[in-house]
C-alpha cells in the first residue's frame, strides 16, 4: 500500500485533528490535501470519522442517474464522486449539486491513495459497441477474447487471493506470512494498471476495452486498502455472456471462494417498475453479503408516455419524419411512428427528432428527462443534441434506486413509488404549447 510523503502527511494530520474538534480546515492545508488528492477532493485523505457518509465513486457517472437514484430517489447521504470524459454531462451533473472530475478514465489511477476508503464501486461503460443500434463490434470473438484475456490479469495484478484457497493445504508458515498470502492477499503479478490497458490496444473498437475498469479499479481500490462493500454495473442487455461470467469468475477467485462471492446478474427493464418509456439493460452486482436484482412490484401500474406528459389519449409520435407508405399496410414505411398511449419506444440521441403528430410539435430536454425518470425541474447542459444524448445514455434514477437500495439498507420499492408519485404528477408544468419545441 502506498504511503504519503511527510507534508501530506502533516497535512491530514492537522486536518484531522481541526475535523475532530468541530473547525474548519485551514485553507492553506487543504489546498495542500487537493493537490496531493487531485483529480479526487482533498477530503478524501482524510479518515472518515463516525457519522460519515461512505465514500462511493461511480465511472462514466453521466449526467447523474445513479447519483440521483441515490440522492433524489432514496435520499441516502454519500460522499460520492463521479467521473466522466463528456464535458456537457459532468456540467449536468454539477448543476444537480453532484461532484464530477470530467476526465477520461482510462488516464487515472485506480490505485490512486485518495481512494483507499472507498466502499462503493459504480460503473456504466458506453454500450454502443454491444446494443443493437450499434456496429456490433463488441459481439466479435476476437474483440471479447483481447478484453477476457486483460480481466482475466486484474485480480492477479492487484494481488487478490483469497486465504482460504491456501489454508486447506497450508497451517502457517514465515514464508507464507511474510508474503501475506494468509492475509487474503498473494505477491502481485507486478503488471501495471496501464499495462493491462495498453494490451487492449488491438481492439477494433477502443470502447470494447472500458469494460475492463470495472474490474481494474475494483482490484486497484482493493489494493489501496479500499474496503469495497459493493460493486454495481449497468450495460447492453447484448453485452455477451462471456464477459460477465469472466468477471463474475474473477471477483469469485477462480476458485469460486473469494471476497466477492455474493455476484448476481439479470436483464432489468425500465417501463416495468413504472417508467414511461422502454429501456432494457443488463445489471450485475458483486458484494461481500448476498445481494439480488430487484423485481417489478404487484402493485406497479405502466405509465405511458402521454400520461408523463400530460397528453391526451390517441396521441401519435413521429421519430423518423415522413416515410413512403407501404401500399400492403397503408402505413408508412420504417416504422417512423408509435402510439403516445403506451411506454415510449426506447430513447436514443435521435428523439431529438420525436415530434407529436398531431400539431408537428417536439420533445424538449426536459421532457425526455422526465421520460426516463427525472423530475421536470432537471437541467440539461449543451446543445440539444447533447442533452438528448444524455437522456438517452443515462441509467434512470429509479431503476438505480432499486438495484443499490440493498446496500443502504433502506425500502428501495416504497421509496419508487413514492418518488413515481411525484414525478408523474407534474403534468401541469408539461402540458402547455410553451414547453414544445417547433419544427424548424
Amino acid at each position: 500500500m502506498r504511503t504519503l510523503p511527510p507534508a501530506v502527511a502533516t497535512a491530514v494530520h492537522v486536518a484531522t485533528l481541526a475535523r475532530k474538534n468541530g473547525m474548519p480546515i485551514p485553507p492553506k492545508v487543504l489546498a495542500v490535501l487537493d493537490k496531493a488528492a487531485s483529480p479526487f477532493p482533498g477530503r478524501w485523505l482524510l479518515d472518515p470519522l463516525p457519522g460519515d457518509p461512505i465514500r462511493v465513486i461511480e465511472l462514466f457517472a453521466g449526467p447523474g442517474g445513479w447519483s440521483e437514484g441515490l440522492a433524489t430517489v432514496l435520499g441516502v447521504a454519500v460522499d460520492s464522486v463521479g467521473i466522466d470524459v463528456s464535458k456537457d454531462a459532468c456540467a449536468t451533473a454539477r448543476a444537480a449539486g453532484h461532484f464530477r472530475i470530467c476526465a477520461d478514465i482510462t488516464t487515472l489511477d485506480p490505485e490512486h491513495y485518495a481512494l483507499r476508503h472507498v466502499r462503493g464501486l459504480i460503473v456504466s461503460p458506453p454500450c454502443p459497441s454491444f446494443s443493437p443500434a450499434g456496429k456490433h463490434s463488441g459481439q466479435e470473438q476476437a474483440n471479447i477474447d483481447i478484453l477476457c484475456r486483460v480481466l482475466a490479469q486484474t485480480s492477479e495484478a492487484g494481488g487478490f487471493l483469497p486465504g482460504n484457497e491456501l489454508d486447506d493445504w497450508c497451517e502457517g508458515c514465515d514464508t507464507c506470512d511474510a508474503l501475506g498470502y494468509h492475509d487474503g492477499f498473494a505477491p502481485r503479478s507486478g503488471i501495471t494498471w496501464n499495462e493491462l490497458r495498453a494490451q487492449l490496444a488491438p481492439l477494433t473498437d477502443a470502447r470494447i476495452g472500458l469494460m475492463a475498469e470495472l474490474l481494474l479499479w475494483a482490484f486497484g481500490m482493493q489494493a489501496a486498502g479500499a474496503p469495497l462493500q459493493f460493486i454495481a454495473m449497468e450495460q447492453s442487455s447484448r453485452l455477451p455472456q462471456q464477459i460477465l461470467d469472466d468477471i463474475r469468475l474473477e471477483l469469485r477467485g477462480g476458485q469460486e471462494e473469494g471476497e466477492w462471492y455474493w455476484t448476481t446478474q439479470g436483464i432489468l427493464e425500465a417501463s416495468e417498475f413504472g417508467l414511461a418509456s422502454r429501456r432494457e439493460r443488463v445489471f450485475f452486482l458483486a458484494s461481500r453479503r448476498l445481494s439480488y436484482l430487484p423485481t417489478p412490484g404487484e402493485n406497479v401500474r405502466p405509465t405511458t408516455m402521454a400520461q408523463a406528459l400530460g397528453w391526451k389519449e390517441s396521441e401519435r409520435i413521429n421519430t423518423r419524419g415522413v416515410r413512403p407508405i407501404d401500399p400492403a399496410t397503408g402505413r408508412p414505411k420504417g416504422g417512423n411512428e408509435f402510439s403516445a398511449d403506451k411506454p415510449s419506444n426506447c430513447l436514443t440521441g435521435k428523439a431529438r427528432t420525436w415530434k407529436r403528430v398531431s400539431d408537428g410539435l417536439r420533445l424538449t430536454p426536459n421532457q425526455a428527462g422526465l421520460l426516463v425518470g427525472f423530475l421536470p425541474s432537471y437541467i440539461w447542459e449543451g446543445s440539444r443534441t447533447a442533452a438528448f444524448q444524455q437522456t438517452a445514455d443515462v441509467v434512470p434514477p429509479l431503476m438505480a434506486a432499486r438495484v443499490l437500495a440493498q446496500f443502504f439498507d433502506v425500502d428501495g420499492e416504497a421509496l419508487a413509488a413514492d418518488f413515481l408519485c411525484q414525478l408523474y404528477r407534474m403534468d401541469e408544468m408539461l402540458s402547455s404549447a410553451e414547453e414544445y419545441d417547433t419544427v424548424a
